[in-house]
Order: structure tokens, then C-alpha cells, then sequence
């Protein structure tokens, strides 16, 4: 049986230690290991006391059409609680557990490192889930690490922002909404390799640079041209994130992030096939989207530079799974 599943593309903008290293300088030492390890106390997240148990399966290096992704599972375990059920045509209490661990898939281009994720059915991890849980999972694994590594051999920290990439149909839908936008906020980060291709915000990003500063936001209270806000929205193309702030005509007030600028696209799953054979299916099925390919001359350079290896990699491990 084949189903159409709700799959949302972002950027994962990884980079690490103070000289913003990017992605692909650390992947065979850092991001495999840590997303394929299999030691239930470092691999098992949990983003709060409360919360269910996130991890990642599956995870193996793939090629697509040519081009080399991260793909696999994050998986929520958690427990289903029933209480109440209907009996002999009566409505009666119950208390009533489940366990039920439902995923979703994640592919990360390698080229340009943007990701989509797609849910196989409802409860399964959101995009907010998988960017908690891999931060952490990297976090973790870098600082177990380096208990073990003397200290000119340590690992750098991890700096991970997956970001929504904002759709323009969405963005214009999202502002029509609104009475009146009371802010907007842009927040920056340390890019993996990008270039921020609009004037105002290149401003805005090379004013950082002026200060010495890699991190920041820069704010806008009550904007009234609602086109421009959209294409300054538009541009940034998962490259800051975004947060509006809006007053609809009925007097309620709302607080739009970058998840809210993103379009829903639905993928067809087959219910059948392995995980594998269904990685490979949703991969060719965005390759060639552009929000999913668009790739800077930068982020060029860096995958080509580290073709050779993560094609070892991928010959030496993944190939004849």
C-alpha cells in the first residue's frame, strides 16, 4: 500500500568550533559515529524529564543519482495512554498503556547540507524533535570523546540550526492572515559555507562581521509593507530564522517562526517496501526539488573537496546494504 506523507525540507546548518568549521570537516569523525552508534545510553534522547525517548536507526550514507546523502530514521519511544473506550456500546474509563514507537525518515544532502524530513504517521518526530535530538546526540558524543583524547586532540564543539526553508506562496499566505505585523526579528547564526544573496541582510550579516560577532538579531517593529517583509522573509532562505510577530483582525496575537513559512509537500510511501528501499524513494523524489538543491559555490567547493572520502565511505560501508 502506498500512502502520501507530510515531508518538510529545511537547512541543517552544522558547524564546528570557534572557526566555524564546516559540516564535511567533521563528518567521518564526528556525525557518522555519532548518528550510527549503538550504545542505548549514549544514542537514547530524551529533550526533557518528561519527554519521550528520541534516537536515531537505519543511518547509512546513500548515493542519489549521483549524489552522496545522510539518511535514516529518528524514532519516538513512547507509551499510548487509553482512558476510556467504548464496551458493549457503553462509554467506559480505562487505564490503558501502549508502547508504540512511531518515526519519521531524514535525508541530508551532503552537498549543500539541506534535509527533508518526512512523518509516517501522526505522533511521529516533527522537525523541532530531530533538530533537539540531534543537537544533543552530538553534543553528547563529542564530550564523551574527548574524556578519552589528550588535550591537543579534541574534538571542536558542535554549533547545529535547522531552520524551515520558508516557501514564497506560504510566507504571502501566512501575512494576508494578519491585521497588522507588530515585529519581525531575524536571527543569525554561523553559516555552513552560504551566502546570504540580498543586500539588506548582507548588510545586516557584515555588520557582524564589523564587530567581530557570530551570533545576533536584528529586530523591526511595525513594518507596513507587507510585500517587502515577505521577500525579506523569501531571501533568507533558511539561512537565519525568522520570527514575526502579528495582530489579526480579531484582536488575537501570534508569534510566526520559520516552521510556520514552510510549505507542507506530500511524499508517496510505500507501506511495504524495507526502510531502505523507501530512503531511496523519497531521495529521488526531492533531489531535484530547488529548496532541497540549490547550492552555493562555497558549499561546492567544500563537497567536492571532500568527495573521495565520503565516497570511501560509502564503498566500504554502505554500498552493498
Amino acid at each position: 500500500m502506498i500512502s502520501n506523507k507530510p515531508s518538510y525540507i529545511a537547512n541543517f546548518n552544522l558547524t564546528f568550533g570557534k572557526n566555524d568549521q564546516p559540516m564535511l570537516s567533521e563528518f567521518e569523525s564526528i556525525i557518522l559515529p555519532a548518528f550510527t552508534q549503538e550504545n542505548p545510553e549514549s544514542k537514547n534522547i530524551k529533550l526533557n524529564k518528561n519527554s519521550p525517548t528520541f534516537f536515531f536507526e537505519e543511518v547509512r550514507v546513500t548515493n542519489v543519482k549521483g549524489e552522496y546523502v545522510l539518511a535514516g530514521l529518528i524514532v519516538k519511544s513512547t507509551k499510548l495512554e487509553v482512558k476510556s473506550r467504548i464496551i458493549d456500546g457503553k462509554l467506559t474509563r480505562t487505564n490503558l498503556e501502549y508502547p508504540t514507537d512511531p518515526y519519521s525518515y531524514f535525508i541530508i544532502n551532503l552537498k549543500n547540507h539541506r534535509m527533508v524530513l518526512v512523518k509516517n504517521q501522526n505522533g511521529s518526530p516533527t522537525l523541532k524533535n530531530f533538530a533537539s535530538t540531534a543537537s544533543l546526540l552530538l553534543k553528547n558524543f563529542i564530550r564523551t570523546e574527548n574524556e578519552y583524547r589528550n588535550e591537543d586532540n579534541k574534538l571542536p564543539y558542535s554549533n547545529l540550526n535547522v531552520v524551515a526553508i520558508p516557501f514564497k506562496g506560504k510566507i504571502f499566505d501566512e501575512l494576508k492572515k494578519a491585521k497588522k505585523i507588530n515585529q519581525i526579528q531575524l536571527k543569525f547564526y554561523p553559516l555552513n559555507g552560504d551566502i546570504i544573496d540580498n543586500e539588506t541582510v548582507d548588510d545586516l550579516t557584515e555588520s557582524l562581521n564589523k564587530l567581530g560577532s557570530k551570533t545576533g538579531h536584528v529586530q523591526f517593529n511595525s513594518p507596513d509593507n507587507d510585500e517587502n517583509v515577505g521577500t525579506l522573509i523569501e531571501d533568507t532562505k533558511g539561512l537565519l530564522k525568522p520570527t514575526v510577530r502579528v495582530t489579526y483582525e480579531n484582536g488575537s496575537k501570534a508569534t510566526l517562526k520559520d516552521d510556520s513559512f514552510t510549505e507542507v509537500v506530500y511524499i508517496p510511501v510505500s507501506e511495504s517496501e524495507s526502510f531502505y528501499e523507501n530512503i531511496d524513494n523519497i531521495s529521488g523524489k526531492v533531489i531535484n526539488k530547488p529548496e532541497f538543491s540549490d547550492t552555493s559555490e562555497e558549499n561546492k567547493s567544500i563537497y567536492e573537496r571532500a568527495y573521495s572520502k565520503i565516497e570511501n565511505i560509502y564503498n566500504r560501508l554502505f554500498k552493498n546494504i
